[in-house]
């Protein structure tokens, strides 16, 4: 079971930044201000009220830029993640069944 009293501070911040990223990530289309391809601005603006990044070389809103581009990075870790198991549990259950040369 999980215990909370057994969950040291580093972790237990280390799991909210998780869900938060993740909760940012779910809900870009309703936390960024702006669409992700939209112009909106001039370009190169520098931090203001509307654009609280600022704006790229096309006039992009960087902050929306950001939250959704959470969304890419989120998925390809997963991706990654899953990958990575399958292969180690594909690898791992055949040097234990077979042996010999797959197992080196």
């Amino acid at each position: 079971m999980f215990d909370s009293k057994n969950l040291s501070v580093s972790a237990g911040i280390g799991l909210i930044l998780t869900a938060l990223f993740l909760l940012c990530a779910l809900f870009a289309p309703l936390i960024a201000p702006f669409g992700m391809s939209q112009i909106i601005g001039d370009i190169w603006e520098p931090m203001s009220s509307t654009h609280w990044l600022g704006t790229d070389n096309l006039g992009r809103d960087l902050l929306s830029r950001m939250v959704y581009g959470a969304r890419t990075t989120i998925f390809i870790a997963a991706m990654a993640t899953a990958l990575s198991f399958s292969l180690g549990a594909i690898l791992g259950f055949m040097a234990a069944v077979v042996g010999g040369l797959v197992d080196t």
